[in-house]
C-alpha cells in the first residue's frame, strides 16, 4: 500500500510540474497574416468596445470579401478560442487560433480545415486620406485622372487611402434618390462644387462629399397611395422614404380568418412597376369580438410584381400564391373606404 501511495504522489508531482510548464502566457501576436493561398487573418486588440479583447477577422475562400468572418475571442490557455460571425450568409465558425512559431499563426476550424498563416510586413503609410459622406449620397475613387466607373449596386459611403508617396486620385460623388450633391469639403473647408474632382494626395487629409434633400422631389409612390379593392381583397398603399412603397393586401377567407401579404418595394417610375422580394404572408384569426387570437406566418420570402395603370388601377401578381394571380385592384374613394 505504501508503494502505491508513493507512486500516486510522484504522479501528482509530475502532473503539477507539467501544468506549471504549460502556464498560459499573455497573448501578444497582433497584425495581418496571409497563407500561401491568399487567405487573410487579422488579430487586433480592441479597447473601445464593451468587453475589450482580441478581435480576430479572417477572409477565406475564393471571394475574400463575401467569405469573411469576425469576432472578439477570449484567450483560453495559450490560444484564442470562440465563435467568428459570418459577414454574409455563410455559417459561423468555431475556431481556435494558436501560435505555431514566431510570426506564424494557426487557425483551426472545428469540424473543418486548419490554416497556417505567416505575418505580413505592411508598409507604413506616410499619407493617410479619408473620404466620407454627409447626407444621402455615395462616393467612389480611383488612382489617376480618369473618372471612376460608378457601381450603383455596391456604392461606398466611406473609404480610406493609405499612401507611401504622393499620388493623384479622382473622386466622384453622386446623390441617392431624392437628394442633391452640394459640394466637396477638404479638412472642414469648402473645396469644390463639382461632383468629380482630381486631387494630388501629397499629405494626410479628410474629404467629405455633402448632400442635401431635393426640396422639389416627391416620392413617385405618392401618385398611388390610398386604399384599393378587388372582390374580397383589400389593399393599402403607403409611400416611405424617397422612392419606396409599403403595400398591405388582405384577403378575407371567412368572417373569422383572413390572409395578409406585407410587401415592401421600390417603384420604377418609367414602367409603373414594383418588383418585390421578401414578401411575408400570414394568416390572421379573429374571435367573435373582432380581436386577433392568432397570426401564423406562412412564408417570408415571397416575390412578385405590382403594376400601376393609367386608369387608376393596379395588377397584383404574387409568385407563391394562387390568390394573387393577376388580380386587378380599383382605387377606393375615401368615402367608400
Amino acid at each position: 500500500m505504501k508503494k502505491i501511495y508513493a507512486l500516486m504522489t510522484a504522479c501528482a508531482v509530475l502532473v503539477l510540474g507539467g501544468c506549471a510548464q504549460q502556464k498560459a502566457e499573455e497573448w501578444t501576436s497582433e497584425g495581418y497574416y496571409q497563407d500561401e493561398n491568399g487567405n487573410i487573418l487579422s488579430v487586433t486588440y480592441m479597447e473601445d468596445i464593451d468587453e475589450p479583447g482580441w478581435y480576430v477577422g479572417c477572409m477565406l475562400g475564393e471571394d475574400l470579401i463575401e467569405d469573411s468572418w469576425g469576432g472578439t475571442l477570449p484567450q483560453e490557455g495559450n490560444t484564442l478560442h470562440g465563435t467568428l460571425i459570418s459577414s454574409g450568409s455563410r455559417e459561423d465558425l468555431e475556431v481556435t487560433v494558436s501560435e505555431e512559431a514566431a510570426d506564424v499563426l494557426t487557425l483551426k476550424i472545428e469540424g473543418g480545415e486548419t490554416y497556417h498563416f505567416t505575418k505580413l510586413d505592411l508598409p507604413e503609410a506616410t499619407i493617410f486620406v479619408t473620404i466620407n459622406t454627409e447626407g444621402w449620397g455615395n462616393i467612389d475613387h480611383a488612382e489617376g485622372e480618369e473618372v471612376p466607373e460608378i457601381d450603383p449596386e455596391y456604392p461606398f459611403q466611406s473609404a480610406v487611402i493609405n499612401l507611401e508617396q504622393p499620388t493623384t486620385y479622382t473622386f466622384i460623388a453622386w446623390p441617392q434618390t431624392g437628394n442633391l450633391f452640394v459640394k466637396w469639403m477638404q479638412n472642414g473647408e469648402d473645396y469644390s462644387t463639382e461632383p468629380v474632382i482630381t486631387v494630388l494626395l501629397d499629405e494626410s487629409a479628410d474629404y467629405v462629399a455633402v448632400f442635401e434633400e431635393d426640396p422639389d422631389w416627391q416620392n413617385p409612390v405618392m401618385n398611388y397611395i390610398g386604399n384599393y379593392q378587388c372582390d374580397r381583397a383589400r389593399a393599402e398603399i403607403e409611400s416611405i422614404g424617397f422612392e419606396d412603397a409599403v403595400i398591405t393586401i388582405q384577403w378575407a377567407g371567412s368572417a373569422s380568418e383572413l390572409a395578409q401579404w406585407d410587401i415592401y418595394g421600390t417603384l420604377d417610375p418609367e414602367t409603373g412597376t414594383i418588383a418585390y422580394t421578401g414578401c411575408g404572408k400570414s394568416v390572421i384569426t379573429y374571435n367573435a369580438d373582432g380581436e386577433i387570437t392568432d397570426q401564423e406566418q406562412i412564408y417570408g420570402d415571397g416575390t412578385g410584381t405590382i403594376v400601376f395603370h393609367d386608369d387608376g388601377t393596379f395588377t397584383w401578381h404574387d409568385d407563391q400564391s394562387d390568390i394573387g394571380n393577376d388580380l386587378v385592384f380599383e382605387w377606393l374613394p375615401p368615402e367608400n373606404e
